[in-house]
């Protein structure tokens, strides 16, 4: 497993972002910002299976849109795909995967 993603994994769940953050929240920001940033695709099933780990509850600074692309990129048959959708501790963030995937599964049929 890439470095950046067991970093990712110590750091832990992203905190909800919030009105009261203090200033200290840039450097933690800035931290998810990098390591993210530094995944090349395509992820395996289990680097995905930790990084979806990480969906803050609502927002994270807008670092959530970059943890669901990375998400979204793995390339797995839909039961294994659904059981990563599942294991999501947001449940926004689940529903959302799951809005994207049946759309996606659409897409398909209609190709």
């Amino acid at each position: 497993m890439r470095n950046e993603i067991l970093q990712l994994k110590d750091l832990g769940r992203m905190p909800n972002e919030s009105i009261n953050d203090s200033d200290s929240i840039d450097e933690l920001v800035n931290t998810y910002d990098a390591l993210l940033e530094q995944i090349q695709l395509p992820i395996s099933f289990d680097e995905a299976m930790v990084l979806v780990q990480i969906f803050p509850e609502n927002a994270f600074y807008d670092l959530q849109w970059s943890l669901l692309r990375l998400v979204e990129s793995v390339c797995v048959d839909d039961d294994r795909y659904i059981q990563l959708i599942n294991s999501c501790p947001s449940q926004e963030w689940r529903d959302t995967l799951n809005v994207r995937y049946a759309n996606y599964k659409k897409a398909q049929e209609v190709k």
